[in-house]
């Protein structure tokens, strides 16, 4: 999560002078705890489009627009002035992630802290056949995680629908879509990315919050 100033000269303590009036505003609504992973997530996605963009994180606008009704309060974020370039971001208790990319992307994490796995739940949000495997899987509340976050990134890069049973598995990606996943060594939290374009993944450098620099190993970060 960032907190304090990074090496590109933004910080958890110093958003408001980054972020939206809107985002400030619902930043301001939070918790302390809250508060800095939703403002580490809204940092973070600055980054990841300013690598693609290269321009200062700082220079960048992030707006929401809802594809149903037209509100500009909600809905899929996006880079003003920068047509093409597709954002995503989420965040959990203590983990943030955030993509960027050419192609369409979706990004998802959640925190397996505390989790319970609810069957019931999962009849209504998975495939009858992932309903199987998570059951028969040694951690279900993890496995449920796993599909879940997976679920949840290919509906912000616009495939599928959160309601009703929906095919998660990186087969119902398709040759177009690439799905990634990894585990936070640090919190246990999970995470998936699809886009159309291959993924990379990257992680904070060494020292408080470097330069992020690329990550493949198993599991990721």
């Amino acid at each position: 999560m960032l907190r304090g100033t990074t090496s590109y000269g933004i910080g958890a303590d110093s958003y408001d002078t980054v972020l939206t009036p809107l985002e400030s505003a619902r930043a301001a609504l939070l918790v302390e705890r809250d508060r800095l992973d939703y403002v580490a997530a809204h940092l973070l996605v600055r980054i990841c489009a300013a690598r693609l963009a290269q321009v200062p994180p700082w220079s960048l606008v992030i707006d929401q627009r809802c594809p149903g009704c037209g509100a500009t309060d909600h809905g899929k974020p996006f880079v003003r002035d920068h047509p093409g370039l597709s954002v995503s971001l989420s965040h959990t208790r203590g983990t943030v992630a955030a993509a960027a990319g050419w192609s369409v992307v979706g990004v998802d994490v959640e925190t397996t802290a505390g989790f319970r796995y609810d069957r019931r739940l999962a009849e209504r949000v998975l495939a009858p056949e992932e309903v199987a495997a998570v059951d028969a899987a040694p951690d279900p509340a993890l496995a449920f995680l796993r599909h879940w976050v997976r679920k949840e990134a290919l509906v912000k890069a616009g495939h599928g629908s959160l309601l009703g049973p929906t095919t998660a598995g990186s087969g119902a990606a398709g040759a177009s879509r690439r799905v990634r996943e990894w585990t936070a060594g640090d919190s246990g939290a999970v995470a998936a990315g699809v886009s159309e374009q291959p993924l990379t993944l990257l992680r904070a450098g060494d020292g408080p919050y470097g330069q992020p620099i690329p990550d493949d190993r198993p599991g990721g970060p």
